[in-house]
């Protein structure tokens, strides 16, 4: 299945969802994207296909998450306040979504006692290199 497919599946897929809002498809980007709203949250989603950095991002902000469970509701917390502050538009000059999550992380290693080890920690690389398939 091509990439335009592949979207057009999760594009029908989160327009039938009652956990997503807004949902729309964008085509004409560098990378194309599926873009909708979390329905609780409010947040802004981009679902892309084939893109290997958004992949290795994604695991690697997952295999972090698993590792302390305060970093998801620390990042949620900051992107909802970037969000009320209007910071969080790339478009209109402002951060892209997972700059947020990268903040979080890095108080959350750089603290006193540190509740996230660095990326080039051995535990965390080979953890990362084995989920995703490295």
């Amino acid at each position: 299945m091509h990439q335009p497919a592949v979207l057009l599946v999760v594009k029908e897929a989160l327009s039938a969802s009652p956990f997503f809002l807004n949902v729309e498809a964008d085509f004409h980007t560098r990378v194309p994207v599926v873009i909708c709203k979390e329905r609780k949250s409010g947040l802004t989603c981009k679902v892309s296909a084939g893109n290997e950095n958004a992949f290795q991002t994604t695991s690697y902000l997952s295999t972090l998450a698993n590792m302390e469970h305060l970093l998801l509701p620390l990042v949620l917390g900051l992107r909802h306040w970037a969000q009320l502050c209007e910071i969080d538009r790339p478009e209109e000059g402002g951060l892209p979504p997972y700059v947020f999550a990268l903040m979080v992380i890095f108080y959350l290693q750089k603290r006193k006692e540190p509740l996230l080890p660095t990326y080039l920690n051995q535990g965390v690389c080979f953890f990362f290199y084995i989920s995703s398939g490295k």
